[in-house]
């Protein structure tokens, strides 16, 4: 019967002497990549000036473009627009899929055999 409390107190104190190394390990990975963020942080990359808009001359959608990617730039940084289109270009690719969809969900209504 002793053996058995020996071994449970073994087992016990093993499974403390891990977990205490697990969480000292997890505690020197957190405070190493805190210092490569902090480090990071210190030296930031050199941000580019945007170009300079000239006054517009109509009032065109061109005007209207650059100044809401001027006001955007100015919020959120250096960004790169990707791509500019018509919002309602491809709503027949949207509806399609949209169907798609739900069909793959529809209740076959035909008896089975």
């Amino acid at each position: 019967m002793s053996s058995i409390w020996v071994t449970a107190l073994w087992m016990y104190g093993l499974a403390i002497v891990v977990s205490l190394a697990v969480a000292v390990v997890i505690k020197v990975i957190v405070v190493a990549l805190g210092a490569v963020e902090r480090r990071a942080a210190v030296a930031p990359a050199p941000v580019a000036t945007p170009a300079a808009v000239g006054p517009a001359s109509d009032g065109g959608p061109g005007e209207h473009v650059a100044a809401i990617t001027a006001a955007i730039y100015a919020l959120i940084g250096e960004h790169r627009i990707l791509h500019i289109h018509d919002a309602h270009r491809h709503d027949g690719w949207v509806a399609e899929g949209r169907l798609a969809h739900h069909h793959s969900h529809a209740v076959d209504h035909h008896p089975r055999r």
